[in-house]
């Protein structure tokens, strides 16, 4: 039901997650899906292990929910939004729990339609960030959740404990939201999710060159690693670049396909609402 579309002869997909030089921890966690077009990257926070625990409950909870879903778009959606809402849930009940005063994480993911090959959506909360390299113009699809921007005012005008604090990240205590958005996808296209320890550590422009001059996505990504190292290495990074090395076609649904898509799936929803009683993830 679609399933060829995800076939990786038509992606190329780079990965890789750093603590560091600065920090005695990794809170970031990745998800590579290859085989269900689904990617994510999740920026914990909280300090020492609340930070962890709730990057890895996010990805965790979008693997169990995509990891066997039907290739039905509308389907594939409904899961990936109610699992981060799971996942926010079930990242407030072991905070408090535990007694933490504040956990949570970031989310970027990006996620194929399995019928359109030119379409994707993408999901995120926080600053993680959600990249487009089309030809030599690097784009940020995502939209950074930040004091910062909620307020209008730039981040060197803030109080220095203000600068960076995000307004918006899955396990916050009142207001989460997941937002989220349809892009387009084209031959030849780059797509970067990253958390924050990578853009704020590695100018656009030198992210622009790495991409256009070097065809293996490892080794621009262990470049990027050293050079932020090689400086301070101030925080984590982690990146997952995809690039589509082509297009398949598109795919046509028969009638009962169509009509199972549009039906929706309360059963997928329950299932994921119950994996976030309790301690059952994290």
């Amino acid at each position: 039901m679609g399933s060829e579309n995800f076939q990786k002869k038509y992606r190329v997909v780079a990965s890789i997650t750093d603590v560091g030089i600065r920090r005695e921890n990794n809170e970031d966690s990745i998800l590579i899906l290859d085989g269900a077009g689904c990617y994510a990257v999740s920026d914990g926070m909280g300090g020492g292990s609340a930070g962890e625990i709730a990057s890895s409950a996010v990805v965790t909870y979008i693997r169990n929910a995509i990891g066997d879903a039907p290739m039905l778009p509308k389907c594939r959606r409904e899961r990936m939004a109610a699992s981060v809402y799971s996942a926010h849930d079930a990242i407030l009940k072991y905070a408090q729990k535990h007694e933490y005063e504040s956990m949570g994480a970031t989310v970027a993911a990006l996620l194929l339609d399995p019928w359109k090959p030119n379409r994707a959506d993408i999901y995120f909360a926080g600053d993680s960030r959600i990249y487009r390299l089309r030809g030599k113009s690097l784009e940020i699809l995502s939209y950074d959740h930040t004091i910062s921007n909620a307020s209008g005012i730039p981040e060197k005008n803030l109080p220095p404990y203000m600068a960076g604090l995000l307004s918006n990240a899955v396990g916050i205590r009142s207001g989460f939201f997941l937002a989220s958005a349809s892009v387009d996808v084209q031959e030849n296209d780059i797509f970067l999710l990253c958390s924050d320890g990578l853009y704020r550590q590695i100018a656009e422009d030198q992210m622009i060159r790495s991409l256009v001059r070097e065809k293996n996505l490892d080794v621009v990504l262990n470049t990027w690693v050293k050079t932020a190292n090689t400086a301070q290495g101030l925080d984590n990074l982690s990146a997952i670049l995809i690039r589509f090395s082509g297009l398949p076609e598109k795919y046509s649904p028969d009638v009962q396909e169509q009509k199972l898509n549009d039906t929706p799936e309360p059963a997928a929803d329950n299932r994921i609402q119950a994996e976030s009683q309790g301690d059952t993830v994290i």
